[in-house]
């Protein structure tokens, strides 16, 4: 038949990746048999593999709807919408294939990617288990459920994962990647180095381990050898937004220059309401700036925002319902267990992102004695389920935390008497901190609110758990919602918390220092007012600031951006924060 010659055609066109004549085969094909899922199914592959994924998830649609039963325009159609920034969507296409029992390995794996996308750690490993059960042989779902375990705090089940999946297949470039961050967070850097380079032995060509190693230069401080990779992807996939976005950091303004036309051009082709064009706009933004063209940055600030908020929506309702839940569960006539504490002592670093926390870790990582370990998940991620299901958090509890998060720990310097978790999000969690840890110290970073939201306005930050930077609006109400909590812990336990000023440290970081270490029981040392020598590797926003010796540069910057942030400024309530809130 005609039909079958037509289809058969751009089956061979696509294996050819001949995409533009398959996409013109499969057409044909549809014209002649209207009735048949497999054309557009087709139609919908060539379309995503010239990039154009809002077309081809049309075509997809229309298959399904032809044949509901057509499994793979259904996993087709999920991926599609992955790649279009939808997890939640995905997710709701393959539902009925988990429903009927009938999902296989691949789309337990895409429903483990959008379970991932949307924050659902617990389903997300869930799915990330059912893909790896239904496929003993290949490796990514192992790496896939690492990357999970990863997000959950889980370094050494992750680890094991990533190790599991190159056992299987030592040349997995994915896994080679993956693996060097778990690594890094386990102050294995030489390892973590190892791996990278590995994988760019392996596939010179391969964009996310160039990406993966020009960021593990930045994390060292190596910013040269950062710049050189990122240009490498450039190479590699022109108009690429990460490592446009991240050179445009890392250099100067003559340097920068010359990325314009690139972002430009790939403003032109980037899908709207999407973080690869928010990316665009961050770079365009951080490029205009250096020039002096602070109403055109400002512009662009403000769409690449709005593009990050439309992708990662807040509730301020869900916040404000969440933080209610956790204050509730201690007040100060309720009584905690006794619980006996060992050595070594956790220091929990809490505050506001961009609140100067990754400074306060330094200072505290200069010391002998002291592991700085960046910001772990393991607090959150061993609470999550207990939270959400409202379980006590009794002696048995707490012992169950504190078992499984000193296993989560690193191997530590035998010389270690204290180890530093330095997530900021923590300050949620320090009534769960202070029931399992009573000698635990608690460090809350505080600093001028209007320069910690310009510098998240100006932020682009990896994950889900700050999406309210993305819109004024919502950053001012997670700001008050912040300050109320701290009110109530400070309430409960004074003598438990360090309030310090991120303003009082760059004042006198030898002062600063002096009064970390005496709240800690360290004795001070001189290393602890240079923390920009001793530092080591940092994977946060903060990593190129940290480098710098300790400055006072952007106290007070928020005055020359006062009208874009008028927003958050009206937002505030002055009674949770004197002398600032209208």
């Amino acid at each position: 038949m005609l039909f079958t010659h037509d289809l058969e055609k751009a089956q061979s066109l696509l294996g050819q990746r001949r995409y533009k004549h398959a996409l013109k085969a499969a057409r044909s094909a549809m014209k002649k048999h209207p009735g048949l899922a497999a054309a557009p199914n087709i139609a919908g592959i060539a379309l995503g593999k010239l990039g154009q994924h809002r077309e081809a998830a049309a075509q997809f649609i229309k298959a399904l709807k032809l044949d509901p039963s057509l499994s793979d325009a259904r996993r087709n159609l999920a991926q599609t919408q992955l790649l279009l920034g939808r997890p939640e969507a995905a997710s709701t296409v393959l539902a009925p294939l988990v429903e009927q029992d009938t999902a296989d390995a691949a789309a337990w794996y895409l429903l483990a990617q959008s379970y991932l996308a949307l924050g659902l750690a617990q389903e997300a490993s869930h799915a990330a288990t059912r893909a790896v059960d239904a496929d003993p042989v290949s490796s990514r779902g192992l790496v896939l459920r690492a990357m999970v375990r990863e997000r959950m705090g889980h370094l050494f089940g992750a680890l094991a994962d990533y190790q599991a999946a190159l056992d299987r297949n030592p040349n997995d470039v994915d896994a080679l990647v993956a693996i060097s961050r778990p690594l890094a967070r386990q102050t294995r850097y030489a390892d973590a180095l190892a791996m990278v380079n590995r994988a760019v032995a392996l596939a010179p060509q391969h964009l996310r381990a160039r990406l993966r190693l020009a960021a593990h230069h930045v994390e060292t401080g190596n910013n040269a050898a950062a710049i050189r990779e990122y240009h490498q992807a450039l190479t590699l996939v022109p108009g690429q937004a990460e490592a446009l976005e991240q050179l445009s950091h890392l250099q100067d303004g003559a340097a920068n220059k010359a990325l314009e036309p690139q972002i430009e051009n790939a403003l032109k082709t980037a899908p709207k309401r999407s973080e690869t064009r928010a990316s665009l706009f961050f770079a365009r933004a951080r490029i205009e700036e250096q020039s002096g063209r602070k109403a055109e940055a400002a512009r662009s600030l403000a769409m690449a925002n709005r593009d990050m908020a439309s992708v990662l929506p807040y509730s301020a309702r869900d916040d404000a319902a969440l933080n209610e839940k956790l204050l509730s569960r201690f007040s100060a006539s309720q009584r905690l267990p006794e619980v006996e504490c060992n050595e070594p002592l956790p220091i929990y670093i809490v505050g506001l992102p961009r609140s100067g926390t990754t400074l306060a870790e330094a200072i505290l990582g200069a010391h002998p004695n002291v592991a700085p370990l960046g910001e772990r998940g393991a607090t959150g991620s061993l609470l999550q389920d207990l939270i959400n299901k409202d379980l006590p958090f009794d002696s048995e509890a707490i012992q169950r935390f504190v078992d499984c998060d000193r296993q989560l720990l690193p191997d530590l310097p035998p010389q270690t008497r204290a180890y530093v978790d330095k997530m900021p999000e923590n300050y949620r969690l320090v009534g769960f901190i202070r029931a399992a840890y009573p000698d635990a110290r608690i460090i809350n970073l505080t600093r001028d609110p209007r320069d910690i939201a310009l510098s998240m306005w100006r932020g682009h930050f990896s994950g889900t758990a700050l999406n309210y930077t993305y819109d004024l609006a919502a950053m001012a109400h997670r700001f008050n919602l912040y300050a109320r909590t701290m009110n109530h812990w400070r309430a409960l336990w004074p003598d438990s918390l360090l309030d310090t000023a991120y303003e009082d440290i760059v004042a006198d970081i030898t002062a600063g220092s002096r009064r970390i270490a005496g709240f800690c029981g360290l004795g001070w040392t001189e290393e602890m007012a240079s923390p920009h020598v001793h530092a080591g590797q940092v994977l946060t926003l903060s990593a190129t600031q940290l480098r710098q010796p300790v400055h006072s540069r952007s106290i007070g910057g928020w005055r020359d951006h006062a009208d874009e942030l008028a927003p958050f400024i009206a937002g505030l309530d002055p009674g949770l924060w004197p002398g600032i809130g209208n």
